[in-house]
Parts: C-alpha cells; sequence; structure tokens
C-alpha cells in the first residue's frame, strides 16, 4: 500500500502543477501587457501636455501683436500659465521614467529609454525659458518655437514605439497562454487516461463484484488489473469470494432441508391456530357487543315497569305508553341481536341501512322521550332544543336512533353526580348537526384520539351510573352506522367539565325531498 499511496501523493502534486502553471503563466503575462499599455498611456499624456504648451505658446504670441495694451497688462498672468503647464509635462514625464523602472525590459533598453526621458525633461525646461523670455521682452524670439516642434516629434516616435511594442506583447501573450493551455490539456488528458486505466477501471470492478456478493451472486469474481496493489486486492477478494460461495451452497441445501419440515410442521400448526382463534375471537367478540348493545334497551324496559308497577293510580293511556316503549325495544333488542350475529360471522359490524328521508328533530325528540323518565328517576335532567321544526336528511331513522341513544347513554354512564343532559338540533353549513352535550367527568385529552376503537373506553371516577360497565364498543358502532349513512361523528371533552358529542349528516334539498315524497 506505500507504493499506492506514493502514487496517489504523485498525482495530487501533478494536478496541483497542471492548475498553477497557467494561473502563473497568465499573471505574468498580465503584468507585463498592463505595464506596456500604462507607458503608452504615459507617453500619450506627455505629447498632449507639449502640444498644449506649444498651443498656449503659439495664442499668447498672437495676442501679444493684435492686442498689445491688454497682453502688458496680463503679462505676468500669462507668465505663470506658461509655468504651470511645463509643470505639468514634466509631471507627465517623470511618471513615464517611473513606469520604465517598473516595466520589465531588458537592463540595456530599460537605461536607454530612463535616459532619453531624462533628456526630455531637459528639452522641456529650455521649452520654458525661451517661452519666457519671449513673452517678457520686446524682441521677437522664436528658439522655443523649433525645441517645441522638436520635442513633440520625439514624444510621437516614442507614443508610436510604445504602443507598438503593448501591441506586440499583448500578442505574445495570447500565443504564451494558448501554449501552455494546450501543453496542460494535453498532460491533463494523459493524467486522465493513465487513472483511469490504472485506478477508475479496477475500483469499478472492485465496486461491481462487493455488489453482486451483496446481491447474493456468490459466483462473481474480480479482473487482476491496475497497479500492482490493485492485483493483490483482486486476489485476496476472489479468494474470499470462493470461501463464501462454497458456505453458501452448504448453507443453503441444510436450510432448504430445514425449511422443508418446518414447513410441514407450520401449515398443520397454523390450521389448527386459526381454527381455534376465529372461533374463541367470534365468541369473545360476540358476547362483548351483545352485552353492550342489549345492555341499554334492557335498562329501559326494566325501568318502564319498575315505574308503571310503583304508580297504582297509573291511567291506561300511561299504561298503554309505557308499553309500548316495552314493546319497541324488545323490537330494538331483537334488532342488536341480529346485528351482532352479523358481526359475529363476518368479524367486522356490516350493519345493514335502509335509507330514505327522516326528520332528525323528530328522531331526536323520540330518543330524548325514551331516556327522560329514566334518567329523572336517578334525579338527573335531560332536555332538547331545535332551532327549526323539521331537518330532512337522507338515512336509516333506526339506525340514527340506535347512534343518539348509545350517545346519551355513555352521557348518563359517566357522570359521577346526577346526569344533565342538553340536546341540539340545528342547520349548519348544509349539515343537520344534532348535539349531545353533558356535564359529567369528562374524558382525559390522551383518551379521545382512541375513543372510536373498539374496546377502548375513557377512564370513568367511582360513583357513576351502573350503566357505566361497558366494553367500549358504543362509539365505534356509532362511528360505523354513521359512514353507511354519509354522515360523521365527533367528540370534544375536558376533564370534570363534561363532554359534546356533534353527529351530522347532510341536509337535503329541495328537489331531493320532491323525489323522496313522489317515491
Amino acid at each position: 500500500m506505500t507504493a499506492l499511496r506514493i502514487k496517489l501523493w504523485v498525482a495530487l502534486l501533478f494536478v496541483l502543477a497542471l492548475v498553477a502553471t497557467p494561473a502563473f503563466v497568465a499573471s505574468k503575462a498580465i503584468q507585463t501587457v498592463s505595464a506596456h499599455f500604462a507607458l503608452s498611456d504615459a507617453s500619450a499624456q506627455s505629447l498632449s501636455a507639449l502640444q498644449r504648451l506649444t498651443v498656449l505658446g503659439y495664442t499668447l504670441q498672437q495676442e501679444r501683436f493684435t492686442h498689445p495694451e491688454e497682453f502688458a497688462a496680463e503679462r505676468e498672468s500669462y507668465v505663470d500659465g506658461v509655468r504651470a503647464h511645463v509643470t505639468n509635462a514634466d509631471r507627465y514625464l517623470n511618471n513615464e521614467i517611473r513606469l520604465l523602472s517598473e516595466t520589465p525590459l531588458p537592463p540595456e533598453r530599460r537605461a536607454a529609454a530612463i535616459k532619453d526621458e531624462m533628456h526630455q525633461r531637459e528639452h522641456l525646461q529650455r521649452i520654458g525659458t525661451h517661452l519666457e523670455r519671449a513673452l517678457l521682452s520686446t524682441e521677437v524670439d522664436t528658439q522655443w518655437e523649433d525645441l517645441a516642434l522638436a520635442a513633440i516629434n520625439v514624444e510621437e516616435r516614442e507614443v508610436k514605439t510604445t504602443q507598438r511594442v503593448s501591441t506586440e506583447a499583448l500578442a505574445s501573450v495570447i500565443w504564451t497562454l494558448a501554449g501552455a493551455v494546450a501543453i496542460v490539456g494535453l498532460l491533463g488528458l494523459l493524467g486522465v487516461l493513465w487513472a483511469q486505466r490504472q485506478i477508475i477501471r479496477p475500483l469499478g470492478h472492485l465496486w461491481r463484484s462487493t455488489q453482486a456478493i451483496a446481491d447474493g451472486e456468490y459466483a462473481q469474481r474480480v479482473p487482476p488489473i491496475g497497479t500492482s496493489e490493485f492485483r493483490a486486492i483482486a486476489g485476496s477478494f476472489n479468494t474470499m469470494a470462493e470461501k463464501i460461495e462454497a458456505a453458501a451452497n452448504s448453507m443453503r441445501q441444510a436450510n432448504d432441508e430445514l425449511e422443508r419440515a418446518v414447513a410441514r410442521r407450520t401449515r398443520e400448526l397454523a390450521a389448527t391456530n386459526r381454527s381455534l382463534e376465529r372461533s374463541n375471537r367470534l365468541r369473545q367478540q360476540f358476547l362483548a357487543d351483545a352485552s353492550h348493545e342489549m345492555r341499554t334497551p334492557l335498562s329501559i324496559m326494566r325501568t318502564e315497569a319498575e315505574i308503571t308497577l310503583r304508580d297504582t293510580d297509573a291511567r291506561p293511556e300511561e299504561l298503554r305508553g309505557s308499553l309500548d316503549r316495552v314493546v319497541r325495544h324488545s323490537k330494538l333488542m331483537a334488532e342488536i341481536i341480529e346485528d351482532m350475529l352479523q358481526i359475529a360471522r363476518a368479524e367486522e359490524p356490516l350493519l345493514q341501512t335502509s335509507i330514505a328521508p327522516l326528520d332528525a328533530v323528530s328522531a331526536v325528540h323520540s330518543c330524548v322521550d325514551d331516556f327522560r323518565r329514566v334518567i329523572e328517576a336517578d334525579g338527573g335532567s335531560i332536555g332538547v332544543s331545535s332551532s327549526a321544526a323539521s331537518l330532512m336528511v337522507d338515512g336509516d331513522e333506526g339506525r340514527l336512533k340506535q347512534v343518539i341513544r348509545i350517545v346519551v347513554d355513555n352521557a348518563v354512564c359517566y357522570s359521577s353526580e346526577a346526569p344533565e343532559v342538553d340536546v341540539a338540533v340545528a342547520a349548519e353549513d348544509g349539515e343537520a348537526v344534532i348535539t349531545v352535550t353533558d356535564r359529567g367527568n369528562g374524558i382525559a385529552p390522551e383518551d379521545i384520539p382512541h375513543l372510536f376503537q373498539r374496546f377502548r373506553r375513557g377512564s370513568r371516577k367511582a360513583g357513576a351510573s351502573p350503566l357505566g360497565n361497558g366494553q367500549g364498543l358504543g362509539l365505534s358502532i356509532a362511528r360505523s352506522i354513521m359512514e353507511a349513512m354519509g354522515g360523521t361523528i365527533s367528540l370534544a371533552s375536558q376533564l370534570q367539565k363534561g363532554t359534546t358529542v356533534s353527529i351530522r349528516l347532510p341536509l337535503m334539498s329541495d328537489a331531493e325531498l320532491i323525489d323522496g315524497t313522489r317515491s
């Protein structure tokens, strides 16, 4: 592995060199081109300053002959202007000298160029001296003109030379960069090809072989290619794969024999267990559902009978009403028994419903009347309020009453004190909403999400009504009934404050009512 590590370090250094070389060449080339262009710009500024000085000299000479009085009055200011122009031109020449010292030129050429610029400075000072003398004296002195024209000619040649050198330097830089990029690209391509053959391909074969082994293809082998390290790894991997394949074949044979024996016994036990579990589950569920559903109508029938027997002065109409309620709840018990038989057969409550238009307000009043005497006998109270005289919905009246009875029965069961139940019926957002509110013990928040599941009950304090010994099936059955009729049932509760259950069914439209009436 030491040799492979050295090769990887060499490859890393090679990559760094490939990246750094063009950057270094480009940096040096840009510095050279920038210096030459700066020198060319400085020469152009010096030429412009000399030209402005010459134009100023001609302008002042003309002013001297055309307006002698004004010229004489402003002579000193004119001389100051000439000196300012000379100073400005001298500053540009100094900038040229500075740039020449920074420009990457051969030493002999740099020294000659700086010497020429020094002569230009001296020449500039002579131009300024002769021009001041011409302005201050009364005689005509044109020597400054010859000096200025000579200086301009020299500076023009210098500008052209620097521009040509800048252009040549830029072309040289472009060719240098192109050559460097080409060389680096060629070396990079060779490096990629070497890495592809010596590292990437062996790694790819090794990765695919390990994936095949992981997927159970133990016959997979790694070809011995690449560097000596990869060939050694391939040999070790192939030896390991052969051992794994032999062990896997032996284990597969043993597992096949064991699985066949276990499968036979499992099928026998599974068949027996399914039969026993099904029988036991159906029996338990049937007993639980039957005890829960028949408890309420039996309690009502017993209460009606006891109250009627205690009332020795009962009138025939009252006796007939009590007996009528007993008959209705006996029919209800027969329906419940039929439902329980269906539950026992199918393991789910296949509740048969007969959908037809019904008055939700009337159904609520009927259920409340059934519970009123039972609740009042325990010292409690139950009341009903309605926002409309009639609210027509599409459903099964018997099943809807069964849901209301389950909810009211729970309100009675989970009240430690005398039960107080309020039932309200109202239209809301196109639905008939039946709300049953009690002031009982309430339900813990952690129990609420599970109350509509089978065999799940809220906790009940001691002292509640003896009707509260249910098996946690009522709300599950109520939800099944509401789903069958296209409605919903929901619950909200607070401990020690009470519980509110909302039953919702879609209201029938006018067109549906007309069709239902005709049918």
